[in-house]
């Protein structure tokens, strides 16, 4: 049995605006869901937000929502907890970005005007941070 995964960046802003993401309609060989909700202040590199991400996941008690078959079956949870390394992770969001280059994650994350960019040395600025929004599918593959 193999597993892929899916990288969504689902939105970006603050919180008080986000309407949520349901799996009332996913596929069923989506058997899992792992959401990340890192502050950010514009001015990440693309690495930055790897980190940032797989720390945001790292830090929770128990980020994966299993889904479907996966819920009552305690080996699949096994072999999905598996397969979420912390390497494959990283690697499904390169893909999601299509970073090709190692060079690549160095590059600013976000097109922003320099006025949008947060002063992270400014608690104002940071009090009210934004978020980056988004979720790991693992897919079951057939």
């Amino acid at each position: 049995m193999g597993f892929s995964l899916e990288v969504v960046f689902d939105f970006c802003g603050f919180s008080d605006y986000y309407r949520g993401h349901g799996h009332a309609f996913v596929d069923g060989r989506v058997v899992a869901c792992v959401m990340f909700g890192p502050y950010v202040s514009y001015r990440e590199t693309v690495r930055d937000i790897i980190d940032m991400i797989l720390e945001d996941i790292n830090s929770r008690a128990e980020p994966i929502e299993f889904l479907n078959s996966a819920e009552a079956d305690a080996e699949l949870q096994e072999k999905i907890r598996e397969f979420l390394s912390d390497e494959n992770i990283r690697e499904a969001i390169k893909a999601e970005l299509r970073i090709k280059d190692e060079s690549e994650l160095d590059k600013p994350f976000f097109d922003v005007d320099e006025d949008d960019l947060l002063d992270e040395d400014d608690p104002d600025d940071m009090a009210e941070s934004p978020m980056l929004i988004g979720y790991i599918h693992v897919w079951k593959d057939e």
